[in-house]
């Protein structure tokens, strides 16, 4: 109330000195005296009364009190109407339609009261008693529409603001829930913005570097922390850093990579990146993940020299039961029956045989590759010789063997290898085909690559299955729980050899309707095939 009444009270003020400088023959107008004291009273009403204490229409004393001073004033000969603004526009914005209503009808009547009484009203009076009404009423109904809009914008901008703050309070409660949830993991997680720099950085990410990369550095800063790749000889190098790839928009899928932590220490991670997108489906940036593998591989190494101890001890004896078996079918003295069950002996010892030398050859290519003899090959003759030594467990399967073979096609290879990679697909299409069902083998030569096709009309490889089918020792959970066996070395040590001879291995393959394979080994030109025996 006080703030409010403060410019009617300066303008009193000023009004009083004015009459005093330049006409005081209306200070012994007892109406005009009247009306100053009034302004000055409500003025200091304004102030010392504790209005807050009071219930809020008791403010409206101090604007009346005004418009009966403005009224005494103008009754007392002094053209002062227009003080009236002063109340109208404190009434219509406080109290609204009723503050215009009464302000408007108040301050009318202050500027009609000392007419009321007049036998007549001049001239020179009639704007001020019919116009003046009509500017406060406008004044009135412009001030309440405003205070209205204004009330209206103010309740706006409070839920919009109280909206905001629940909204920044969820983000800080979302924020606080991702650093709990990153910073308890123990897979280590680096986010990285649209421009390579790091913005997240967990807890064992960061234990992991030992401080070498902290939020806000960019990619480029490694700290010695690029690492080798799978084979822990290769350096990634700066540019092969999976977050400088990640930060070049690149996608990385769960690859191997090895940390040389010094002193024969090294760690390996199972990498993936993914990318970021804003609403709009931009860039925005990328989140890399190490998965610590050190423990999986350590155990992995520990279980493939076991393996290959086991299989290399199991070999000499091997052999020498495989001889023995054969002097003993040889003898003269045995019977048919003894010899029918050394040779169900002497095949199960060679089954044996192959499966101890496919455990040898996979620890071989886990530690150094596939080693090959290479000499000049005709591809035809080995798939023919394939061919005819499954023929005879392909007719007691009760399945047809077509073969499609019309050319030479020499080729530089190891012929021992390449001998048990089709006699490992061959043999799979012909185990995995039902009674009644179809191989078909077909070669075809090329002047740069020679394509061999191996297609069955089997019980077919679920789409889940067929990439994995290549790792070591997989075995589909279809294949798993019939009874065909196997150790699902035969597809990794096929693709192993086909790779080391330049070429590529691919599966193809509808549950339920057969399966394809398609290998791919590049063929000389005709001068080196001339040159080579």
């Amino acid at each position: 109330v006080f703030y409010r009444q403060l410019p009617f009270l300066a303008v009193s003020l000023v009004l009083l000195a004015a009459v005093v400088a330049y006409d005081p023959v209306y200070l012994r107008q007892p109406r005009f005296g009247a009306g100053l004291l009034v302004a000055i009273g409500a003025s200091v009403l304004a102030i010392v009364v504790p209005w807050h204490r009071l219930p809020s229409p008791a403010a409206v004393l101090v604007p009346m009190a005004d418009i009966v001073a403005v009224g005494l004033v103008v009754a007392g000969g002094y053209r002062a109407s227009f003080l009236l603004v002063l109340p109208v526009l404190w009434m219509s914005a406080v109290h609204g339609a009723a503050g215009v209503v009464v302000s408007v009808a108040a301050a009318t009547l202050a500027v009609w009261g000392g007419n009321l009484y007049a036998p007549s009203i001049a001239l020179g009076d009639l704007p001020r008693l019919i116009l003046l009404p009509v500017v406060l009423v406008a004044v009135g109904v412009g001030t309440y529409l405003s205070e209205r809009r204004s009330a209206a914008r103010l309740d706006l901008l409070g839920r919009q603001s109280a909206l905001i703050e629940e909204t920044l309070a969820d983000s800080h409660q979302q924020s606080r829930l991702l650093d709990s949830i990153l910073n308890t993991i123990d897979v280590g997680v680096v986010a990285l913005d649209k421009d390579g720099y790091i913005t997240i950085l967990n807890r064992a990410h960061a234990a992991a570097v030992e401080g070498r990369l902290k939020v806000g550095d960019h990619v480029s800063v490694h700290g010695g922390i690029d690492g080798y790749a799978a084979d822990r000889k290769t350096p990634l190098g700066a540019g092969g850093s999976p977050l400088v790839r990640a930060s070049r928009g690149e996608d990385i899928d769960r690859e191997l990579t090895w940390w040389d932590h010094g002193e024969g220490r090294w760690i390996a991670y199972r990498v993936s990146a993914a990318q970021l997108a804003d609403g709009a489906g931009r860039r925005a940036g990328a989140v890399v993940v190490y998965q610590d593998l050190t423990a999986e591989m350590a155990a992995l190494a520990q279980r493939e020299d076991f393996v290959s101890s086991v299989s290399h001890e199991l070999r000499t004896p091997l052999t020498s039961v495989l001889g023995y078996l054969e002097l003993a079918a040889d003898e003269p003295t045995a019977t048919e029956g003894v010899r029918t069950h050394l040779r169900v002996a002497e095949r199960n010892a060679e089954r044996l045989l192959h499966l101890v030398a496919d455990l040898l050859l996979a620890a071989r290519t886990r530690e150094r590759g596939v080693e090959l003899d290479r000499s000049m090959t005709d591809l035809r003759n080995l798939v023919a010789e394939s061919v005819q030594s499954q023929l005879p467990h392909a007719r007691s399967a009760g399945l047809e063997v077509r073969h499609h073979l019309t050319e030479p096609c020499r080729l530089l290879g190891d012929r021992t290898r390449l001998g048990q990679v089709i006699d490992n697909v061959l043999s799979n299409a012909i185990k995995y085909t039902p009674r009644g069902g179809e191989v078909e083998v077909a070669l075809w030569p090329g002047p740069d690559v020679a394509r061999l096709t191996i297609r069955d009309t089997g019980i077919g490889i679920a789409a889940a299955d067929q990439e994995k089918l290549f790792a070591r020792f997989y075995r589909a959970p279809a294949v798993r729980q019939g009874s065909v066996p196997g150790t699902g070395l035969g597809l990794y040590l096929s693709r192993q050899i086909v790779e080391a001879h330049g070429g590529t291995m691919e599966l193809t393959s509808v549950l339920g309707e057969g399966t394809s394979v398609e290998i791919l080994l590049p063929t000389p030109g005709p001068g080196e095939r001339e040159t080579r025996p």
